[in-house]
């Protein structure tokens, strides 16, 4: 794999989506989370933007056969970064594009980040969503691209701890994400595809389901409830969750950003292991 033939940059063709209410509140109950304020339409769960994001993704995300990953092979859903720069309501019209933007290289192999950026009408952003995918191999040529920014988990605000939260899942619960979020890779819903990777547990959430699911959590105990509050939410995925099996959240203090916001550090276990990590969650307000 060479970094320096990666296409940085060149942005997919725009993909217009309507938001749609009904819509919305499906992907709330999608990732468990009745909350009334997505059923009514007066919130938008935060990880909603994989909804109008994915699309634009998986039409700019670099193949695997390309001349810049010769020599490699994917591995998965590496990290994800997600800005909310103004409040979704349902009814917004967006425009989404893709791009590869940085290429981040590691002992294994690369960690390739797309940005995702979604617009309204007119024109201002709302959504800015760094998507990566692991690639494993030898890599040439270093590191590419914007430097993405830090959600490494700073040990000492472990002695912050805000609390936790127990989230049950459901056996059918990636047939369920898969509908409401369009992510219906084979690894998800059919147990033969991902045994090879998982052995006899089978299919695993996908891991915007498994943070979506997280996110009920960041809302009660980052934001006060408050969907609307969260500005960032950024983390590592470590491990597969399973359905049925629960998922704990925790969340502690991280102090203040630079622009005055709230920043929580969290991180989810499920069957024993650590399956998000490095997690960070930004809030407006105190």
């Amino acid at each position: 794999m060479d970094t320096t033939q990666i296409p940085f940059g060149q942005a997919s063709a725009p993909v217009e989506s309507s938001s749609d209410a009904g819509e919305i509140a499906a992907f709330g109950l999608a990732i468990n989370d009745d909350n009334p304020l997505y059923a009514d339409g007066r919130a938008v769960p935060p990880t909603y933007a994989v909804v109008p994001g994915l699309p634009a993704f998986l039409s700019s995300v670099l193949r695997p056969d390309s001349e810049a990953l010769a020599g490699g092979f994917g591995a998965g859903h590496g990290e994800t970064d997600l800005y909310i720069h103004r409040p979704l309501r349902p009814g917004t019209v967006l425009r989404t594009t893709g791009e590869v933007s940085s290429a981040v290289t590691n002992r294994g192999g690369l960690n390739l980040f797309n940005r995702v950026a979604s617009v309204d009408e007119a024109g201002e952003l709302v959504y800015e969503h760094f998507w990566s995918v692991i690639y494993l191999g030898e890599v040439t040529g270093g590191d590419q691209g914007g430097p993405m920014a830090d959600h490494t988990f700073p040990e000492e605000a472990r002695s912050r701890r805000v609390g936790s939260m127990v989230l049950a899942t459901t056996a059918d619960q990636t047939f369920r994400y898969a509908g409401a979020s369009g992510d219906r890779a084979v690894i998800h819903v059919d147990d033969r595809a991902a045994r090879p990777m998982t052995g006899d547990r089978g299919k695993f959430l996908q891991g915007l389901c498994t943070l979506g699911i997280a996110s009920r959590a960041l809302v009660a105990l980052a934001a006060g409830g408050e969907p609307d509050r969260i500005r960032r939410i950024a983390v590592r995925f470590a491990r597969y969750a399973f359905p049925g099996d629960e998922i704990t959240v925790s969340v502690y203090d991280a102090g203040t950003t630079a622009e005055g916001r709230r920043a929580f550090a969290f991180e989810a276990e499920s069957g024993g292991q650590t399956v998000l990590k490095h997690g960070r969650v930004e809030v407006d307000g105190v």
